[in-house]
């Protein structure tokens, strides 16, 4: 008697293992939906992208119908949400938090499934015979899952984005503000070239009574036309100079060229307001609670999660998977492979993969000890460029004070000159006083902490830790 196979799917399951089976079905299916769920950070960062691409295509503002002119604290917040190297940070920003969900998405299982028709054309009768199917399709790295060799390297890595982005806004605003400050040294000029122009057109007065009493030649009379000439271009050119650079300097602020007055000179130090001033001497006390501290403490324990991972990964080699899939007719079918390899033969090439990491460790703690102490350098340069200039503006000080005083003596014939001279000296006491403003502006970005303020705006509307 011919004994007739029993299904699959009609026999009694065994009653020992049905804990065990109910278990890891349990864990997959949770797995499997949290697969399917789109993480927060993922959420957030949706958020963000529709807001800068919101922005990027809206029209500039308009320029304000008084003429009123921006400074640099204007100029900043509207760098803040249209700037391109603000909108640059926070795109970088958005693809590292992409990245790092696709790594932690990754230890979920996947659910693919697949629907089928199988026409088959029968010969005898002449017939189409069609079968159709769904199969169903869980792919899963349970050790990846499971092992979680890279759970260190991903907490690094989430709390080095909102570091990097931050370093990024800071080098943004260190950018613009050194713009401006090249704006503001060609409106200088310009003033100085003007004031240059004008002492030699008070000359011209005295000069051709000279030469009318024959104390001085027609030649000299030409030449000091000749350098009015001159100086008439040079003011022509750095005027056509400031122009370019206000609209650069519009252009990182994300609005329209040519649109807006910018007024030079203006306090740096009022766009910073949010950052602490710097109130030590000591270059290592600023380090130490800067945002560039930070950043390479997180880089270098980065390198160091990396050649852990690289240890672990050394003698072992762990591969599982669960191709699993369900059809119409077959029923579901589970299976589970597991393959344990131990390279034996291929020892070297986790031995390379270990010493390439140790590598990269070691340049990463050297990159960072060339930035310290290339930080020291920067504060260290920065005081001696404050004390220097303090020194220039209390000598222009003197030299207006001096000039004021003569020109209260002047006689009419020496007025101009006079009054010139006391413009030059005040446009040297403006120009020294910039100077110590715009230094201590750059030693308040050198020094400041992270998470003095918040330029995003998505983070203003969803507050979420990163």
């Amino acid at each position: 008697m011919t004994r007739r196979a029993v299904p699959l799917s009609s026999r009694r399951p065994v009653l020992p293992r049905r804990r065990s089976v109910s278990a890891f079905a349990g864990l997959a299916l949770c797995s499997v939906a949290l697969a399917g769920c789109a993480s927060t950070q993922l959420k957030e960062t949706e958020t963000r992208i529709d807001v800068m691409e919101a922005e990027l295509n809206a029209p500039p503002p308009v320029p304000p119908d008084d003429g009123k002119a921006l400074g640099p604290s204007e100029l900043l917040t509207s760098a803040n949400s249209r700037g391109k190297d603000f909108m640059r940070a926070r795109i970088s920003r958005a693809r590292s938090v992409l990245d790092l969900d696709k790594v932690k998405s990754g230890r979920y299982p996947r659910v693919s499934a697949e629907a089928r028709q199988i026409s088959t054309f029968n010969r005898e009768n002449d017939e189409i015979e069609t079968v159709s199917n769904i199969v169903l399709g869980v792919n899963w790295d349970v050790s990846r899952a499971l092992l979680r060799l890279d759970r260190r390297t991903v907490k690094v890595a989430g709390r080095l984005i909102p570091v990097q982005y931050q370093v990024a806004q800071r080098n943004a605003t260190r950018a613009l503000l050194h713009t401006y400050n090249d704006y503001t040294a060609l409106d200088f000029q310009r003033e100085n070239v003007a004031l240059k122009q004008k002492g030699l057109e008070c000359r011209v007065e005295d000069m051709e009574v000279e030469v009318a009493l024959g104390n001085s030649s027609q030649m000299e009379l030409d030449t000091l036309r000749d350098q009015i000439s001159a100086a008439r271009r040079e003011a022509m050119a750095v005027s056509r100079s400031l122009a370019s650079k206000r609209d650069e300097l519009l252009g990182l602020s994300g609005l329209a060229e040519g649109g807006y007055d910018v007024s030079p000179g203006r306090s740096v130090l009022s766009a910073l307001s949010d950052y602490p001033p710097v109130k030590t001497e000591d270059a290592e006390a600023c380090f130490a609670v800067s945002g560039k501290k930070q950043l390479e403490d997180l880089l270098v324990e980065a390198a160091a999660a990396q050649l852990d991972i690289a240890e672990q990964s050394r003698f072992t080699r762990l591969t599982t998977s669960i191709p699993s899939f369900m059809t119409q007719t077959g029923g579901f079918n589970l299976q589970f492979l597991i393959s344990y390899v131990l390279p034996l033969i291929d020892e070297g090439d986790g031995l390379r993969m270990t010493q390439q990491a140790r590598l990269t460790l070691l340049d990463t703690i050297l990159t960072a000890r060339d930035n310290r102490r290339a930080f020291m350098s920067d504060f260290d340069s920065l005081k001696l460029g404050i004390a220097a200039a303090e020194s220039e503006l209390a000598a222009a000080s003197s030299v207006l004070a001096r000039a004021e005083t003569l020109l209260q003596s002047a006689d009419p014939l020496e007025r101009c000159a006079a009054e010139n001279d006391v413009a030059k000296a005040r446009a040297s006491v403006k120009s020294a006083e910039y100077k110590i403003e715009r230094l201590k502006g750059d030693l308040r970005l050198l020094c400041a902490p992270l998470g003095e303020r918040r330029d995003d705006i998505a983070q203003q509307q969803q507050p979420a830790a990163e």
